[in-house]
C-alpha cells in the first residue's frame, strides 16, 4: 500500500534553508529576511572526523507542534443534485487517492486541506481549481500528482470507488478535525523551505500538516464563498465521465492558466542596471492577493540557472524606468537565487501583497537584496 505517494509543492514561499556546507550554513541563517530553522541533534562525529548530514526527519522532529486550538473547520455542503457535484466529486477523490493511497485517515486529511483552501482567500474557490492549480505547468503544481505523470496510472476500480464514497461524504458535510485549519502538508522525509514560516499542527501517518500563522490561519479567514461551478479537467477524462469533454463535460469551461505578467520594457532594465546589478528577469506586477503566482513564475523563469534575479516593479509606479529615480523603493517583489552561496530569497512588499509572515516582507534592510550579485560580505 502506498501512503501519501506525493507531497504538495506549496505556496506561499518563504526564504529557504541553506543547501550548502557548514561554512555557509551559519552565515546564510543570519541573512536578513530568512526564517531561522531549528537545530536538531546530529549524529556523533565518526572516526574520520566527519559529521554525517542531519536528515530531514531529524529537522522535522526538532520543530515543535503548535497548539492547534479549538477552532474546527466548517462543514462544506454541495448538493448531489447540483450540476457541479460530479466534477467536484472526482477532483476531490483523485486528490485523496493519488495523494494518500488507500489510507482512510490519509484521504480524510487531504480532503480537509482541499476544502480549507477552497474557503481561504489565497486559493481558488472551487474544488477542481484548488486541486489542479498550476497543473498546466511542468513546475508549480500545488499537488504533485497533477503534473508528475501519476494520473497515467489508473487505479483499481475498488480503490477509486472507495475514494469517491469518502469524497462524497466531505462534499456533503463531513469534516476531519484532526488536521484543523491546515492548508499545507509534506512528508516527513523532506523539509521544504516554506515549512519554517508556518505552524506545524498535526501529523497523519508519515505527513505533517501546517497552517498559516497569524490571522490567515484563524477561522475568520476561511470565509470565502464557493465559486458555484467546477471546471472540466482534461487530465481526468480517462477516469471521470464528468470531465470528458466528449460526454458530460461537453461545452463546460476548462481549467486555464492565467496569463503571466508582461515583461518590463528593456530600457527600464537598462536604466536600473547600475543600481541593481544583473537582473535576469523583470516584470511589471499588479498588487493584490498573496502574490504566490509571482514566486511560481520566478521558479519557472530561473529554471536551473546558477545565479538568477527576478525583480517585480509595481505597475502603478512611474519611477521604475527613470535612471534618476530611486527605483529600489518601487520594487514590489524580489526573487534571488545563487547556488554558489546557497542564497535563495523570496520577498514581497507587504503593503501591496498579503503575506502570512513578516519574514517574507520587503523591508528597508532586506530590500538591499535587490543589489545582491553573489557576494555575501556585501549582502551582510
Amino acid at each position: 500500500m502506498v501512503l501519501f505517494a506525493t507531497a504538495i509543492i506549496m505556496l506561499p514561499l518563504s526564504p529557504p534553508r541553506s543547501t550548502t556546507g557548514p561554512a555557509f550554513a551559519t552565515a546564510i541563517q543570519a541573512l536578513p529576511g530568512r526564517v531561522p530553522r531549528p537545530t536538531a541533534p546530529g549524529p556523533a562525529i565518526n572516526a574520520l572526523g566527519e559529521r554525517p548530514a542531519i536528515t530531514p526527519q531529524q529537522i522535522n522532529a526538532a520543530i515543535p507542534f503548535a497548539n492547534k486550538g479549538t477552532e474546527r473547520p466548517a462543514p462544506f455542503h454541495l448538493s448531489p443534485s447540483d450540476p457541479a457535484f460530479a466534477r467536484a466529486l472526482d477532483c476531490l477523490a483523485s486528490a485523496m487517492l493519488y495523494e494518500a493511497g488507500e489510507s482512510a485517515s490519509g484521504q480524510a486529511a487531504v480532503a480537509q486541506v482541499v476544502l480549507n483552501r477552497l474557503r481561504h482567500p489565497a486559493f481558488p474557490h472551487s474544488v477542481c481549481a484548488v486541486v489542479y492549480q498550476g497543473s498546466e505547468r511542468t513546475t508549480g503544481c500545488q499537488f504533485t500528482f497533477t503534473c508528475d505523470g501519476s494520473l497515467a496510472r489508473k487505479p483499481a476500480a475498488s480503490a477509486w470507488s472507495a475514494a469517491r464514497t469518502r469524497a462524497s461524504a466531505f462534499l456533503t458535510g463531513r469534516i476531519d478535525p484532526s488536521v484543523g485549519l491546515a492548508t499545507h502538508y509534506h512528508t516527513d522525509w523532506v523539509h521544504p523551505f516554506w515549512s519554517a514560516a508556518l505552524d506545524k499542527i498535526a501529523r497523519v501517518e508519515t505527513h505533517l500538516f501546517f497552517r498559516w500563522r497569524g490571522g490567515w490561519g484563524r477561522k475568520f479567514a476561511f470565509t470565502h464563498g464557493y465559486a458555484g461551478s467546477e471546471p472540466v479537467i482534461a487530465k481526468l477524462s480517462a477516469l471521470s465521465d464528468a470531465h470528458d469533454s466528449r460526454g458530460a463535460g461537453a461545452g463546460l469551461p476548462t481549467l486555464t492558466l492565467a496569463p503571466a505578467a508582461p515583461a518590463i520594457a528593456p530600457d527600464a532594465i537598462e536604466a536600473n542596471r547600475r543600481l541593481l546589478g544583473p537582473v535576469d528577469h523583470a516584470m511589471l506586477v499588479d498588487a493584490g492577493g498573496n502574490g504566490g503566482a509571482l514566486a511560481l513564475e520566478s521558479l519557472e523563469r530561473c529554471a536551473e540557472r546558477v545565479f538568477c534575479k527576478v525583480i517585480g516593479w509595481d505597475r502603478r509606479s512611474r519611477t521604475y524606468g527613470s535612471p534618476d529615480a530611486p527605483a529600489i523603493t518601487t520594487i514590489a517583489f524580489l526573487y534571488v537565487r545563487d547556488r554558489r552561496t546557497g542564497v535563495e530569497i523570496v520577498l514581497w512588499d507587504c503593503t501591496r501583497f498579503n503575506r502570512p509572515a513578516d519574514a517574507q516582507c520587503l523591508s528597508d534592510r532586506n530590500r538591499q537584496w535587490a543589489t545582491f550579485q553573489g557576494s555575501l560580505s556585501r549582502a551582510l
